[in-house]
């Protein structure tokens, strides 16, 4: 008896359970919109002369939406394309938000026009990375002294 006694001492405080409490239910509707389908003619990559590219860029592929195509691993392909439900919905992330859109950049798609704005924000962090190196090569060295 003595030793329950002598462990209940560095058993520590007793615990007391609590009042019991409900679940609250969970709604489990979901609400979603039915997504749109995008036309992948107006994401900006009409101005891409390369068929292959352009293609790559909007994420299709002539080869595999043929049924009888073969992978490297040598197994045939179901005829899906890149997307399966690209005839559903259009495309997929690389039509939605494409890498490289040329259509979008400028006139031409192929140049990029500084102007003076831009010619003066590189003419401001030219001026201040020369004064910091001046100024630390002229600290650390018998000049400033």
């Amino acid at each position: 008896m003595q030793s329950v006694l002598s462990q209940k001492a560095f058993a520590g405080a007793s615990l007391q359970a609590g009042p019991v409490r409900g679940r609250k239910t969970v709604s489990t509707v979901v609400v979603a919109n039915a997504p749109k389908k995008i036309d992948v003619n107006k994401q900006g990559m009409n101005s891409v002369k390369n068929e292959t590219v352009k293609l790559n860029l909007m994420g299709q592929s002539k080869t595999m939406k043929d049924k009888n195509w073969v992978d490297p691993q040598g197994r045939k392909g179901k005829g899906y394309g890149v997307y399966r439900f690209q005839d559903k919905y259009g495309v997929n992330v690389d039509g939605y938000s494409p890498i490289y859109t040329p259509d979008t950049w400028s006139e031409s798609g192929e140049s990029y026009k500084l102007g003076t704005k831009g010619l003066i924000a590189w003419a401001g962090l030219l001026v201040v990375l020369l004064g910091v190196g001046i100024n630390l090569v002229v600290s650390t060295s018998a000049i400033g002294q």
